[in-house]
């Protein structure tokens, strides 16, 4: 006897999204997680959601509903409510350890918009579980087996084993997906690296810059370690951030750049008088992405699947999706075909190998320069501020408007500008031999 008509292991935004998604629809779902609790996030988020411009080929637009916001998936023809106003952010900024700093800022459209990831699991879980989904928490998968109509799994709750079967089984369990590790399903992709990132969530800080996300690079920012920061502004108050760190292995190094960082570095005093609501983390595999995202009775959605973090907005796309191919699987329809053709159609790093790329080019601008020439550009800047009406800042795309602003100006050299030309250009082939290139002037 069957258990259950879908399992979903993993509930984050994917997860969630499908558990209610089918549960709606009169499906028997039973969603499983590793964490305690599932309407709190636990781990590292930057926070930033695109609206109405094109990310993932999907553009979502707003509606105020109150003291609520409806987001309207205008491709893939769904809503959700986020329980709270949705701030906009008009600045973005990079910082290099000579304390130069490249700005650019947008007058008419913001950039992106905030969102509390709290609010999101707290409204995603509660909304599941009154659509009647069974959930089992402090759970780990440790054993999947299947045959031609079902999928059996072992899980263990606190010490102990149980078996469960379902028809079909979605595995939204992130980046380190487990599911496709037992299944063998990351068979034939690529890995790229692994490293930690960790999360300070800090409310009193002093920062003098327009309300924006900075990103941080330079050894001297971090007494010498090697890794970069992420300060993006948090939606509780204006006086708080999120500082995420981007780092190598061990995991610890992530907790050494923080408190480096805001006790030590050359910001330290914005500070002096923060204190740490919250931390939080995460270890992230970057791996080339699932072509066909799934095998026999389990579908693979979100970042499971995927190169990189698929993003809130996009996840509780591809959760969405997953739910609905995952119906017409169960009616006996090749669902998991069309959802494999959605995967390939609206995440662009899946059939566009360059976009893996351009996903990375932000956080690895500083290996492409010397520090003087990084310098030499960002005092550029300063005499000549970049102020747009409007500018695509996605992670595919913020590198291009980066050096696109560099190219614009008369006093960059021509062999500079060929050399942004070549990084803008440049596939995952080129940024490995590139990012070896010695930063020292």
């Amino acid at each position: 006897m069957i258990d259950y008509d879908v399992i979903v292991v993993g509930c984050g935004p994917s997860g969630l999204m499908a558990c209610g998604e089918l549960a709606k629809r009169g499906v028997k779902v039973l969603g499983i997680d590793k964490k305690p609790q599932l309407d709190k996030n636990l781990r590292t988020v930057s926070g930033y959601c695109f609206l109405d411009q094109p990310f993932n080929n999907e553009v979502i637009r707003t509606e105020p509903n109150g003291s609520k916001t409806k987001l309207h998936y205008s491709e893939c023809g769904f809503t959700v409510e986020y329980p709270d106003s949705m701030e906009g952010v008009y600045h973005t900024y990079m910082v290099a350890d000579s304390g130069t700093y490249w700005k650019a800022s947008t007058t008419k459209k913001p950039l992106y918009h905030l969102f509390d990831a709290d609010k999101c699991f707290s409204a995603r879980f509660g909304w599941a579980h009154k659509k009647g989904v069974d959930f089992l928490t402090e759970t780990l998968v440790h054993k999947v087996a299947q045959d031609k109509n079902s999928v059996t799994v072992t899980a263990r709750t606190r010490g102990k084993d149980s078996k469960i079967t379902c028809r079909k089984l979605i595995a939204a369990d992130g980046l380190n997906s487990r599911i496709a590790r037992l299944t063998g399903a990351n068979a034939g992709r690529q890995f790229f690296a692994k490293g930690p990132t960790m999360e300070y969530e800090m409310a009193g800080v002093e920062c003098p810059f327009d309300r924006g996300d900075m990103l941080f690079f330079g050894k001297k920012n971090f007494g010498g370690m090697q890794g970069a920061l992420l300060m993006l502004p948090s939606p509780h108050t204006n006086d708080s951030f999120r500082l995420e760190t981007i780092s190598m292995l061990p995991a610890s190094n992530g907790e050494k750049l923080l408190e480096y960082f805001t006790r030590e570095g050359p910001y330290a005093h914005w500070f002096k008088n923060a204190e740490i609501i919250d931390k939080s983390g995460a270890i992230v595999d970057l791996i080339s992405p699932m072509i066909t995202p799934y095998k026999g009775n389990i579908l693979f959605v979100g970042d499971s699947a995927a190169f990189g973090e698929c993003l809130y907005q996009s996840a509780t796309m591809a959760g969405y999706m997953g739910a609905v191919c995952t119906l017409k699987e169960l009616d006996g329809k090749k669902g998991f075909e069309e959802y494999t053709r959605f995967w390939g159609d609206y995440f662009e790093w899946v059939k566009n190998s360059k976009r893996m790329a351009d996903y990375l080019k932000r956080t690895m601008f500083t290996r492409y320069f010397s520090i003087r020439e990084i310098d030499f550009l960002f005092n550029l800047s300063r005499k000549y501020p970049i102020v747009m009406e409007q500018a695509e800042a996605t992670p595919y795309d913020y590198a291009a408007m980066l050096l696109q602003s560099f190219q614009a100006m008369d006093e960059v050299p021509q062999e500079m500008k060929d050399q942004m030309q070549m990084i803008i250009d440049a596939d995952m082939a080129t940024i490995s031999s590139v990012i070896g290139k010695n930063q020292e002037a």
